[in-house]
This record gives structure tokens, sequence and C-alpha cells, in this order.
């Protein structure tokens, strides 16, 4: 079965992917993963990104200029929607193709797709895991991981969709928000549902 985690930026998804990835003994794909690997000097999305914008956000070696390209999407809407036309069919794709040859192995594949619900890919999969964390937790680790200002982290969170929202539309919820020991039961309980999902 695939199992889709997702969660607002900085909400502490890719933790909980991995944690349940270790539990479960399953693999995980990536949106982001499939993302840089696209970019990668002569990769596809990297050629669609040439064509699109020029040398603009490219470094002179040919490599992606991240930092800057990440602080234009945080204040661009027209360059986010451009650069999400290029990569996110890409990437659904190479995540499809994923989910193929784990069904017919009958494992457990963990996706981590951050804009899920925000692009309506929630049928791409059997489970839905949202990992809800509240807003100031959030700005704090993108200002920390980002090395971002705290309005910048904040206006990246504003462009997704609301977290209370998702909830909404998840299978699922983890907060993150608990205590360590509440939060790793909630991690048992869940890989528990999903093996016994997975079994039938």
């Amino acid at each position: 079965m695939i199992v889709a985690v997702t969660g607002g930026i900085g909400s502490g998804k890719s933790t909980v992917c991995k944690k349940l990835a270790e539990i479960l003994s399953a693999p995980i794909v990536s949106a982001d993963s499939v993302c840089r690997t696209l970019l990668r000097i002569n990769g596809e999305g990297w050629f669609a990104m040439k064509s699109l914008f020029g040398s603009e956000f490219f470094l002179p070696d040919g490599q992606l200029n991240r930092p800057l390209l990440r602080k234009q999407l945080f204040k661009n809407d027209d360059l986010r929607n451009q650069l999400d036309s290029i990569l996110h069919p890409l990437v659904r794709q190479e995540m499809l193709a994923a989910g193929t040859v784990a069904r017919k192995k009958k494992m457990i594949l963990l996706a981590e797709v951050p804009l899920l619900f925000e692009k309506g890919w929630q049928s791409d999969f059997d489970l839905t895991i949202l990992v809800y964390t509240d807003m100031e937790q959030c700005v704090e680790r993108i200002v920390k991981r980002d090395l971002v200002t705290d309005k910048e982290a904040r206006e990246a969170i504003a462009v997704q969709m609301p977290l209370d929202e998702k909830v909404e539309l998840a299978d699922v919820v983890i907060d993150n928000n608990k205590s360590k020991t509440a939060f790793k039961a909630q991690l048992f309980k869940i890989t528990k549902f999903v093996v016994k999902k997975n079994s039938f």
C-alpha cells in the first residue's frame, strides 16, 4: 500500500516520515528529493527551467542557485506557478511509478508529499497522514533550517493551504505539538493500523 505523509512547511513531516519508515522497514519516495534529482545539471527539470528562465536562477557552473530561487518563490506567485507547472507533473509521474511497483510487490511505501492536498493528489494514495504543528513552531523551524527571516518564513507558510483545512481532508492526523511520549504513542498506533490495512 502507498501511504502519503504531508503537512505544512516546517511541520516536521520529513521527521515523521523517516520514523514511520524505520518502524515499518519501508522505503520512502520524497517529492522534494524527486525535484532535486530533476533539477540536477542536465536533468529533465533543469532543462525545462533553463528554457523558461534562462540563466536567471543558475550559478556560473550550471548548478541551480537554490537559496536565490527559494527566496524568490516565497514572494513571487507567478514564478512559483511557473515552476510548479514544470516540475509537478514530472514528480507525480515518478511517484505513481514507484507506487505501481510497491502495489505489485504488496509492500508498504511511504510518500512524502508537501503539497498533497493543494494539488489534489490524495486519490493517488491508499492512506493520507497529516503532520500537524502550530504556527510558531513551524516558523521557528523554517527560520533555523532555511536561514530566512521570521517574515519570510510566515510568507512561505501563507502560500500553502492552512493546516486546519488539511486536517479535514486527511485520513489520519499526527499532532506534532505533543510530548515525546505522546508523539511516539501516535506513531506506533498508526504503524499498527498501516500493517493491518496492508495485510488485507
